[in-house]
């Protein structure tokens, strides 16, 4: 079956999605994407934290029930795309592996299989928050017990078990407090989730051979960037699964191209980037509006947070590649603040990216470059210091238009014209890198997003709302905070209701201990915190602020649905193969995890178009399934056809797929007019269409 587009499902039951076949068959997709199916932590929410790779997951449908979904998939026509986590697994007693570990110390055949830190002698695992011990048997054997946490007892230790410091004391690991460091590699700084090393073959064996042996299409690979050798991975897995098509989660700079062409592509944060670029306006009236709350330096921001999270979160792991590489700690920390790039792929054979780390510091690269297996040590940590820096944090502090702040966004870029966007899919032509919109991961979903843009089309009146709103609510918080609060609730308004205003006070809640100024994880600040929650509870109460917010709402609401649908279509049209994150063939205002993993509500998809579907919101789910049955219908030609651009007014995107297809998109909220000189269908309202043609809330996908 031939890819041409993707449905992301978050964890369900087997049995749940095999119900829901049908629906994905008639909404055209042609795979299902499916989130990681190893067994995981108890409980789990996401199933990135795998305790066990040799067991399909008992809480999905286990083996068995996986099988059939596989089964049935195919025989309705639809693929699988698995999602894979080689990087790392959680800490926990039901990780027999590294429970084997923790008992027997470096004896154990699987030390090799976790990236331990090996001369600092005893493993530590940072989970205290006080002292609170217990003995618990299970199967008649002794664990210690810390609020349910297991932790196993070598067999020399267990004349102690009646002193529980003794006890401790004896084991081949310790335990302490939740804020020091790990002597382990983690996934970013969870100290939850301890790395795997995948370099070593038998480790990559263990950990592939279960999910390797079932009959889906194609892995998505997690993480990437966190694997000592990712070409070398890549290749093994490549072979290993029999050329199976492979996809990995790789942020690609503006501009960066993939470079293992033996693969098949990304999930495509590059194609969400560029094409949420298309949607803005008004940079110098929005930059100057945002000036007069906070003027920030962003490439002085980006270095000294970069700086500031080494110190706070990497020190120790920072400190410890220092000394494999002979320079100083703060030598090593300059030199990743100044890194433009997720990460480097130096290795013994590939040299291309010394020109990326000359061109930071080369004075200090000559030094590291004598010792390529701890410089490549050090790439594994490059990802995790930008992604909590600049994604994690950055992006919540800059709050100029905050539908730009996204996985893989570069905020020095506020809007690009369709000219560049143009360029970036002729690129593509012939590939299969995602068309993606809206991930688990995105900060907003793609409908707040285009919400959000659709602000900077009127930011005159913008401006007079927000210090409307500022007046009548009186806030005693930061200017900054409160800005990013009004553009928030524009983005993502559902009503003034109970759930609503809870998952809001969630999401700033966790915005705000993102970015790391006025409060924090580590040391939560919850008088200011109570400051936020109590003006989210004002805003809900205030009958002032709700007719003037409700009143510019109703106007950004349709003007983002119009810019959600054009968005929609590039997505489909575009070369790449279009990625669906689950319910958004639907309007929906999701916000940051774990609000954008809430459980989906599975309608009925319209079969022939009315007006009324603007109305009952169910436009979004018309188009979806008429674009998707386009691309089904013409194959090759959305992913290897021609992709010829138009030359279109301000405001327009458009270009010809063929000579069959022709595309037309508003990504500005204005009245424009076109001329098509031959007859065409036009698929969403099966009118035939010819000679001067209004653009209205529908983009034009003509057929010939």
């Amino acid at each position: 079956m031939q890819l041409l587009s993707t449905y992301r499902l978050q964890p369900m039951k087997f049995r749940d999605i095999r119900e829901k076949l049908d629906y994905f068959v008639k909404l055209g997709i042609t795979h299902l994407y499916l989130s990681p199916v190893l067994k995981a932590r108890p409980g789990s929410t996401h199933d990135y934290d795998v305790v066990d790779h040799s067991v399909i997951n008992d809480e999905l449908g286990g083996e068995e029930e996986y099988v059939k979904l596989i089964e049935e998939a195919k025989r309705k026509g639809l693929g699988i795309i698995q999602d894979i986590v080689p990087n790392h697994m959680a800490v926990h007693h039901t990780n027999w592996r590294l429970m084997d570990v923790l008992k027997n110390g470096k004896k154990s055949r699987y030390y090799e299989y976790f990236d331990f830190y090996e001369e600092e002698g005893k493993i530590r695992i940072p989970i205290l928050g006080d002292k609170n011990f217990k003995i618990t048997y299970v199967n008649g054997e002794p664990f210690i017990d810390y609020y349910g946490n297991l932790f196993p007892i070598n067999d020399e230790s267990k004349r102690y078990l009646n002193d529980i410091n003794t006890l401790l004391q004896n084991q081949y690991y310790e335990l302490v407090d939740w804020k020091e460091y790990p002597s382990y590699r983690r996934f970013f700084a969870v100290n939850e989730l301890i790395a795997v090393r995948q370099e070593v073959d038998w480790v990559f064996d263990e950990s592939h051979s279960k999910i390797l042996s079932f009959n889906v299409d194609a892995y998505r690979v997690d993480h990437i960037d966190g694997l000592f050798d990712p070409e070398g991975y890549l290749r093994k897995l490549k072979a290993k699964s029999k050329g199976k098509l492979i996809f990995v989660e790789k942020i690609l700079s503006i501009g960066e191209k993939l470079r293992w062409d033996f693969i098949e592509g990304t999930t495509g944060y590059d194609f969400l980037n560029y094409s949420n670029l298309l949607f803005t306006a008004n940079e110098e009236k929005m930059s100057k509006i945002y000036e007069e709350i906070i003027k920030i330096d962003l490439d002085k921001l980006i270095i000294e947070t970069k700086k500031k999270i080494i110190d706070i979160m990497f020190k120790h792991d920072i400190e410890r590649l220092a000394k494999m590489l002979n320079v100083s700690y703060e030598e090593l920390k300059e030199f990743l603040s100044c890194l433009k790039v997720y990460r480097t792929y130096i290795t013994e054979k590939d040299r291309r990216d010394e020109i990326i780390v000359k061109n930071c510091n080369q004075t200090i690269y000559e030094k590291m470059k004598n010792n390529i297996k701890a410089f490549m040590k050090l790439q594994q940590y490059m990802p995790a210091v930008f992604a909590k820096s600049y994604e994690d944090t950055v992006l919540f502090i800059y709050s100029r238009l905050i539908s730009l702040n996204e996985v893989g966004s570069d905020l020095h870029y506020y809007s690009i014209p369709c000219e560049k966007f143009h360029e970036f899919n002729i690129n593509r032509i012939g590939t299969l890198s995602f068309n993606a919109t809206s991930t688990h991961d995105t900060k907003f979903s793609e409908d707040v997003r285009m919400r959000i843009s659709a602000i900077s089309e009127i930011p005159d009146e913008w401006s007079k709302k927000v210090n409307e709103w500022h007046s009548i609510l009186n806030p005693n918080i930061d200017k900054n905070d409160e800005y990013r609060l009004y553009q928030t609730i524009v983005g993502s308004f559902e009503g003034f209701n109970e759930e609503y205003k809870e998952r809001l006070k969630a999401h700033m809640i966790k915005a705000l201990r993102e970015a790391k100024v006025n409060t924090d994880w580590i040391n939560p600040n919850k008088d200011y915190e109570n400051k936020i929650t109590s003006l989210i509870d004002k805003m809900f109460e205030n009958q002032k602020f709700k007719e003037s917010f409700l009143e510019f709402e109703n106007k950004i609401d349709d003007m983002g649905k119009v810019k959600s649908l054009s968005l929609l279509t590039l997505k489909v049209m575009s070369p790449g193969v279009a990625d669906f994150y689950q319910g958004l063939e639907n309007f929906r205002y999701l916000l940051t995890d774990p609000d954008n993993r809430r459980p989906v509500t599975f309608g009925e998809i319209p079969e022939k178009f009315d007006d009324k579907l603007f109305e009952n919101g169910k436009i979004k789910a018309y188009v979806t399934k008429v674009l998707l049955s386009l691309r089904r219908d013409f194959g090759d030609l959305f992913i290897k056809g021609e992709y010829k651009p138009l030359k279109l007014s301000k405001g327009l995107c458009g270009f010809m797929r063929g000579d069959k297809v022709l595309v037309i998109v508003k990504t500005l909220n204005r009245d424009f007019e076109v001329t098509i000189e031959d007859e065409y269908t036009d698929v969403i309202t099966n009118k035939k269409v010819k000679g001067k043609v209004k653009v209205g809330k529908l983009p034009l996908v003509l057929v010939k």
